[in-house]
């Protein structure tokens, strides 16, 4: 296609970074809440465009290992929980608590990297 189309996460950038920088200093009290609410889903949407195939596949990476198994990551997801809760996968099962580690962080990386960050 010769059409210039900026990809997503440029769009979602640029539409956050106008109303975080533009219009949010112009609000207060219910819109100004909102409008940050809003700045912050915009900025979630940014970091998984970017960065969440790549998570997702370090996270599969991890449970195919774990488990010994190529199902897809739902599917893996799924089992993972039926075997902690079921206790046929040990708490001590070595790469598990590596594995719940990484997912936590990866989610957080999305999510909020803000609380990822050391003092």
């Amino acid at each position: 296609m010769t059409v210039f189309v900026p990809d997503m996460a440029r769009l979602v950038q640029a539409t956050a970074d106008h109303l975080e920088h533009e219009l949010l200093p112009t609000l207060d009290g219910y819109h100004r809440f909102h409008t940050r609410v809003c700045v912050n889903v915009l900025r979630i949407v940014q970091r998984q465009a970017e960065q969440g195939a790549a998570l997702e596949a370090a996270e599969w990476a991890r449970l195919r290992e774990l488990l010994q198994s190529t199902e897809a990551l739902p599917a893996l997801n799924d089992a993972l929980v039926r075997q902690l809760d079921d206790g046929s996968l040990p708490l001590d099962t070595p790469g598990l608590a590596a594995h719940l580690h990484a997912t936590l962080g990866d989610a957080l990386a999305i999510n909020n990297p803000k609380w990822t960050r050391q003092p």
